[in-house]
């Protein structure tokens, strides 16, 4: 086995991954082309970098991530009652809403139903309650002490 696919993922080392994330077995984030990560820098959710530590290039990382640890539990006390007549024209049940308060400030919402001149929205992010399922494919590593090498053979070149 060749040196570079024995390395296996160490927090701060570089990453290039593929991914995909599932909620009710729908696609809901994937990335377009490979992406660098770097494990432990919090660009994914912490269960997802913490899962591919010890994993190599080539393998394919499953995490299930709970409501609690990404967008939180479905709360039924985001669903609102407003006048209808706050609502865009021509806006349908399932579009994303934005609702200002009485601030002034903006919130996204998804309208429910329209009835008799009200309107029910849902403050709830639409993940709120559900279970993330991450796929992750590493594709390569790039070890974190190896730039601090090169730097430090470059310094005492000069």
């Amino acid at each position: 086995m060749d040196k570079k696919d024995s390395l296996v993922i160490e927090p701060g080392d570089e990453i290039l991954v593929n991914y995909r994330v599932l909620a009710d077995k729908e696609v809901v984030d994937s990335s377009k082309e490979p992406i660098v990560l770097k494990v432990g820098e919090g660009k994914f959710m912490p269960a997802v970098e913490e899962a591919l530590v010890g994993h190599r290039t080539g393998e394919r990382v499953i995490v299930l991530v709970s409501p609690e640890e990404h967008y939180g539990k479905y709360d039924p006390k985001k669903l609102q009652i407003i006048p209808a007549e706050k609502l865009p024209e021509g806006i349908n049940p399932g579009s994303l809403v934005k609702i200002q308060d009485e601030y002034g400030v903006v919130h996204p919402a998804i309208l429910k139903k329209v009835e008799e001149g009200l309107a029910v929205v849902d403050f709830n992010h639409p993940l709120a309650g559900k279970t993330l399922r991450f796929e992750v494919d590493i594709l390569g590593i790039k070890k974190r002490d190896s730039d601090a090498q090169g730097q430090e053979e470059a310094r005492r070149e000069q």
